[in-house]
């Protein structure tokens, strides 16, 4: 019987060891397809410029990182085909236009932008078959407005004043779609009349040559963007990138950093991550001139000098570009905030220099300012939590006022810091 039982326990053995090797390589083999899948997926080609929008990495910035003891992550929006997070609005915005029948493809799009929005609407436009005009102030850097350019938009530059003048730049562009739905109206019209005779003087009608046009007569209409106040911009970020966010994270994620200007992106991802997870906090970072930081700090859009009617005449004093403002957008009443931060000029720029040096980033004035905010919210919460921020876009369009030595010295804003120093680490 002894033999038997050997014989046994070896041909048990066997087994166990061969269902131990089927179990060990059939999980191999499953993990091997997932990666190639994995991979296939990351490699997989994507359907035209418009499909190439979004979905952007989200980087550990090493340095800021280490600094705070805080894992810091900045999600790469300079990465988009049109170099900024705007990409993502004027795709929305462009879309839902098309789906609800205010444009038409042979349309214009006019916006008033002081650069970001203009140069992605620009670029995402000729995909939909449409043009685009842009109304910009001309106190913005002047290689923005030559990108539009070479992009085949339409640029007008217009002196800055008040929102409430009827030349501020963002009414202009509101009138320059009603015009180009007036001038497509009008075409229609003649042409179903087609046969009543117009004066004409040297080939053009006498009222072309009265009401020169910005637009062709082939012009299908206007539409106005207003990514102030379209809430498509809310949503290209509520639908696009918070949930990125969110899975990159996979949901470990303890805080959310931005600046606002129009506030679709501090809107939209905010109010995403706190309904996945109402313990993640959400904070606003404010440049100079701006009045959000009062608004969610103190409940109030003005300071007590601008109370007392010592309002500077340009309130929004400040070498960033496309943050800041003084006025509440529908877009920013859906943000979710637990705070805010004021940053300053002098820190955006020495930020700006620190993370080239540190971490080959050349970032723009607002990414920077958020990374400015993203430190702010480290000390706040301390060691141990992610904290995301937005690197909106890169130094690429900032060369001539906030990447330029001469501008900056001539501000007094020249870097002098040799680390953290300007925001209180040694």
């Amino acid at each position: 019987m002894a033999p038997v039982k050997v014989t046994g326990a070896v041909v048990a053995a066997a087994a166990m060891v061969l269902l131990s090797s089927y179990c060990y390589w059939s999980f191999f083999i499953r993990l091997s397809e997932k990666k190639k899948r994995k991979r296939k997926e990351k490699l997989s080609m994507r359907n035209g410029l418009v499909d190439a929008i979004g979905n952007t990495p989200l980087i550990r910035i090493n340095s800021l990182s280490e600094a705070t003891g805080c894992e810091i992550l900045g999600k790469c929006e300079f990465l988009n085909p049109g170099g900024s997070v705007k990409d993502r609005v004027a795709v929305k915005i462009i879309q839902e236009a098309l789906e609800s029948g205010k444009l038409f493809p042979g349309g214009v799009v006019t916006e008033g932008s002081a650069g970001s929005t203009a140069i992605s609407l620009a670029t995402v436009a000729p995909a939909y078959g449409c043009k685009c005009h842009v109304v910009i102030p001309d106190d913005a850097a002047i290689e923005k407005s030559q990108i539009i350019e070479a992009l085949g938009a339409t640029v007008e530059r217009v002196r800055p004043v008040s929102i409430t003048h009827k030349d501020h730049f963002v009414n202009i562009a509101r009138r320059r779609a009603e015009e180009a739905n007036e001038l497509a109206s009008k075409r229609r019209l003649e042409r179903e009349s087609n046969g009543i005779h117009q004066a004409k003087t040297n080939g053009c009608t006498v009222a072309e040559e009265k009401e020169p046009s910005f637009f062709s007569d082939s012009v299908t209409g206007g539409f106005f963007a207003d990514q102030f106040e379209n809430l498509a911009n809310y949503r290209a970020h509520y639908e696009g990138t918070g949930p990125e966010i969110w899975h990159q994270t996979h949901g470990n994620i303890d805080a959310f950093v931005a600046a606002a200007g129009t506030a679709g992106t501090l809107a939209g991802v905010s109010r995403f991550l706190q309904e996945k997870n109402e313990r993640v906090k959400c904070f606003l970072i404010d440049p100079p001139g701006s009045g959000l930081y009062n608004k969610v700090t103190r409940g109030v859009m003005y300071t007590r000098e601008e109370a007392e009617g010592r309002r500077l005449k340009n309130p929004f004093d400040t070498i960033t570009e496309g943050i800041g403002i003084n006025r509440l957008t529908k877009n920013f009443l859906m943000a979710k905030l637990d705070g805010g931060f004021r940053g300053t000029d002098k820190e955006a720029v020495e930020m700006s220099r620190f993370l080239l040096e540190n971490d080959g980033l050349f970032l723009g004035s607002s990414s920077a300012m958020n990374c400015v905010g993203a430190v702010r919210v480290a000390q706040t919460l301390g060691p141990g939590h992610t904290i995301v921020t937005i690197l909106c876009d890169s130094g690429m369009r900032h060369l001539s006022k906030f990447h330029d030595p001469k501008y900056l010295d001539r501000y007094g804003l020249s870097p002098t810091a040799i680390g953290l120093e300007f925001l209180g680490i040694k």
